[in-house]
């Protein structure tokens, strides 16, 4: 099951199964540089643990945040089985090596990755997105094309506040493993 950090308040407010389409920003955004482009491209990260969903969410300072811009953890049972292309090198995953890259593409700049992804976006246009391994929990992570939205349920399999006591230790699991302070 798919797990999402977000914010539910302030200025990149994303609901649950929301496509930000104003990238490219993040490691695997697809988005064209020209602005009157991208709504036509959405991607949805996501990670197969709430460890990984919250390193990936809050990487750049280190520090979960459970009460600025009210970040949810989701936690989402898709409804079809997706077509992903797997880069992430876990297991037995080599597509990089032989289409000529490296395992690189999960911890490289993200212009290279985003180039990257656009490449295999417009090249692969039966693929729903990429699996590749998150660089801060090392855990399998997720990024979606819009082309997954049919595959998201009506409701999320559960959604709350990361200031809601019943995920407090998890929350504290997740921070230690990984080095990250919680405030």
């Amino acid at each position: 099951m798919p797990r999402r950090t977000r914010p539910s308040t302030g200025p990149r407010v994303i609901t649950w199964k929301g496509l930000p389409t104003f990238g490219p920003v993040l490691r695997f955004d697809h988005h064209p540089l020209l602005p009157a482009d991208r709504t036509r491209y959405g991607i949805w990260y996501g990670a197969s643990t709430p460890r990984g969903a919250l390193a990936e969410a809050f990487q750049s300072s280190r520090t979960i945040e459970r009460r600025h811009c009210e970040p949810f953890l989701t936690g989402v049972r898709l409804v079809r089985t997706l077509r992903l292309l797997d880069v992430s090198g876990i297991g037995t995953a080599v597509w990089a090596t032989r289409v000529g890259g490296n395992h690189a593409l999960d911890s490289a700049a993200h212009r290279r990755t985003q180039h990257w992804a656009t490449t295999i976006h417009r090249a692969h246009n039966n693929l729903d997105g990429i699996i590749y391994r998150g660089r801060y929990a090392g855990t399998v992570c997720m990024a979606l094309f819009e082309r997954a939205t049919d595959a998201f349920p009506a409701l999320p399999e559960f959604s709350q506040p990361l200031s809601h006591p019943a995920l407090a230790d998890r929350i504290f699991t997740a921070a230690h493993e990984v080095g990250y302070t919680i405030v």
